[in-house]
C-alpha cells in the first residue's frame, strides 16, 4: 500500500502549545496533548489528496514516554466529504444519531437535543446566564475514586520472567490463590465478585483478621499476636475458640465494628483491673491468658485527640480536606523532594481530629512520629511502642499541647467553687477519675506555688500563656498569674504516665 500524506490538523483542545499538528510533524519529541483527563477531545487530520473509495487502511500510531500527554479509548472516523470538516466536541451518541435516517433517530434524540442546546446561536444568551449561575455555585469537595475499566477494554496481565518488564511472557487471568476457597461456580471474575468472596461465610479468614485487629487495638495484643501474619510464620491463637466465636458473631451482626467495640469493652475481661499481680508475674508475665485488664501506651492520635477533648477544644466537624496543625518549620522546609508549604491551620481546623491531619510520606507529622505513628511509606498493622524522654518534652512544649493546657485552664477557672473543686474538675477531665485525698493535697500546693512564682515573674507567665512580654494584658497581674498556674497544672497532668497509658 501507499502511505497517505497528512498536511495539517485541527483539534478541540490542546495543552501548552502541543496541537494536533505536532503529531504529524517530523519531530519525534513532540505530539498532541489535550490536557484533559477523562474528557472527550477531537482532532481532525487532513490528507493531501482525497481518499479513494472502498480502500482498506492501516493506521500506525506512535506513543512515546510523555506521561502527561497520554490518550486512551481512541476512536477513528474517515470522511470523504469535499469540504474540510472542523473538529467538534460532540458526544459519540449524538454523532451516531446524526448518521441515522431522520425517521430512525428516536434512540439518540435526547443526545441531539442536548447538543443543539449547547451550540444553537439563538440560545447563546441563555447559555451565558446558565454559566454565570454555575460559576457562583460552591465547589464541592472532590474525592479520587478507583474505577475498573470497561469489560471490553480490560488490561492484559502477563508474567515477567526474572522480573524483565520489557519481555512479557504468557498471559494470566484473574483468580483466587489455590490454597484459598475458590470463587462460586459461574461467577464473573471481577472486583465485585472478589469483594463478595472476601465476606462470604465460607471464607472466615476476613472476619478472623478483622476481629483480631480490633481486639489488639483495645486489649494491647491480638488473640493472634502477629496481627499482620495468619500464615505459617505467624503465632497460633491463644484462644482459638474465642477467635472463631467473635468472627461468627461479627458476621452475624452485619460486620458492625461499632457493635464489636461495644461487645469487647463491656466484657468482664476488658473491664478488669490492670494493676500488677505477684501471683501472675511468673505464670503469665505477658498477660496472654487475660487475667488482667489491658495496659499499654495510647497511640499518637489518641493522645492528641484525648488532650484536646479534655481541654474542650476538639472539633467534631467531619469531612473536608486535610488540615495543618502547627509543627516546627524545619520539618517541612527540608523535605526529600524540596520544601513543603505547611501553613498552620487556624480556628476550628487547628483542633480537628488527628484523622484529618495532612499526610506526606517524605515529611510525616513530627508529633505523631515521636509517638511511633508510621510514616505512611508502608502498610503497618502493628505499631511499635517506645518510651523516650523526647515524648515527655513534646508533651510539655509542643504548641498543640500548650494550647490544650491553656484551654483546660480557661474551662477550669470558669467552674464554681474553690480551688480544690476546680482542680478535681481538671483532674477528672484528663484521667476520668477523681483525685485521691493525697493527690489533691499535692496538686493544691503545686497550684499555689506556681501562682506565687508567676505573680513574682509576670514575663514567665506571659510566655507560658503565649503573650508577648511587651504586650499589656487586659487583666491584672493576679489573674494572669492564676491563669498561668492552672495552665502549668494542665501541662503537668498531661505529662502523667496515667494520662498517656491505657489501664
Amino acid at each position: 500500500g501507499q502511505p497517505v500524506k497528512l498536511i495539517k490538523a485541527a483539534q478541540t483542545h490542546a495543552k501548552g502549545g502541543y496541537e494536533a499538528a505536532k503529531a504529524i510533524d517530523t519531530e519525534g519529541q513532540t505530539g498532541w496533548s489535550t490536557g484533559l483527563t477523562g474528557q472527550r477531545s477531537v482532532a481532525v487530520f487532513y490528507p493531501e489528496k482525497p481518499l479513494p473509495a472502498a480502500s482498506a487502511w492501516s493506521i500506525k500510531m506512535s506513543f512515546g514516554r510523555h506521561y502527561p500527554a497520554t490518550l486512551g479509548n481512541l476512536r477513528w472516523s474517515i470522511s470523504r466529504q469535499a469540504s474540510e470538516p472542523s473538529p467538534r466536541d460532540m458526544p459519540h451518541e449524538a454523532e451516531q444519531a446524526l448518521l441515522r435516517h431522520p425517521n430512525n433517530q428516536a434512540e439518540g434524540r435526547e443526545a441531539l437535543l442536548r447538543e443543539f442546546c449547547k451550540v444553537a446561536p439563538e440560545l447563546a444568551e441563555a447559555r451565558k446566564e446558565i454559566e454565570a449561575l454555575r460559576a457562583k455555585l460552591p465547589k464541592p469537595t472532590s474525592t479520587l475514586a478507583m474505577r475498573q475499566r470497561q469489560t471490553d477494554n480490560l488490561r492484559q496481565t502477563r508474567v515477567r520472567h526474572r522480573g524483565e518488564y520489557l519481555s512479557p511472557k504468557e498471559a494470566v487471568q484473574p483468580g483466587i490463590p489455590a490454597f484459598l476457597p475458590p470463587l462460586p461456580n459461574g461467577a464473573e471474575v471481577d472486583r465485585l465478585a472478589f469483594a463478595r468472596w472476601l465476606v462470604n461465610r465460607d471464607n472466615p479468614l476476613t472476619a478472623r483478621v478483622t476481629v483480631n485487629r480490633q481486639w489488639a487495638a483495645l486489649m494491647g495484643q491480638g488473640i493472634v499476636r502477629t496481627v499482620d501474619d495468619f500464615g505459617l510464620q505467624g503465632e497460633l491463637p491463644s484462644h482459638p475458640e474465642m477467635l472463631d466465636w467473635l468472627a461468627g458473631w461479627f458476621m452475624d451482626n452485619g460486620w458492625s465494628q461499632k457493635q464489636l467495640h461495644k461487645l469487647i469493652t463491656l466484657s468482664s475481661t476488658y473491664r478488669q483491673s490492670s494493676n500488677p499481680r505477684e501471683d501472675l508475674s511468673s505464670i503469665d508475665p505477658e498477660n496472654r491468658l487475660y487475667a488482667k485488664g489491658p495496659r499499654h501506651r495510647l497511640d499518637a492520635e489518641m493522645i492528641r485527640d484525648g488532650m484536646f477533648q479534655a481541654a474542650g477544644l476538639l472539633s467534631t466537624k467531619m469531612g473536608g480536606p486535610g488540615v495543618y496543625p502547627p509543627q516546627p518549620p524545619s520539618i517541612t522546609t527540608e523535605g526529600t523532594y524540596g520544601p513543603l508549604t505547611w501553613t498552620a491551620s487556624t480556628g476550628e481546623d487547628r483542633y480537628r481530629r488527628s484523622l484529618y491531619t495532612f499526610a506526606k510520606r517524605t515529611a510525616p507529622f513530627a508529633q505523631a512520629l515521636i509517638f511511633d505513628a508510621p510514616s505512611g511509606e508502608a502498610c503497618v498493622a502493628k505499631r511499635d511502642r517506645s518510651n523516650s524522654p523526647l515524648q515527655a518534652l513534646l508533651l510539655l512544649n509542643d504548641p498543640a499541647f500548650l494550647e490544650a493546657a491553656r484551654g483546660l485552664a480557661e474551662s477550669t477557672l470558669k467552674q464554681q467553687g474553690d480551688d480544690p473543686s476546680r482542680i478535681s474538675f481538671a483532674f477528672a477531665r484528663i484521667l476520668s477519675r477523681p483525685p485521691e485525698a493525697e493527690e489533691l493535697k499535692d496538686l493544691v500546693e503545686f497550684v499555689n506555688r506556681q501562682e506565687q512564682r508567676f505573680r513574682a515573674q509576670p514575663n514567665q507567665a506571659k510566655a507560658l500563656m503565649g503573650i508577648d512580654p511587651k504586650e499589656t494584658t487586659a487583666f491584672g497581674i493576679n489573674l494572669l498569674a492564676r491563669k498561668a498556674a492552672f495552665t502549668a497544672l494542665g501541662r503537668m497532668l498531661f505529662n502523667l504516665d496515667e494520662t498517656v497509658v491505657k489501664r
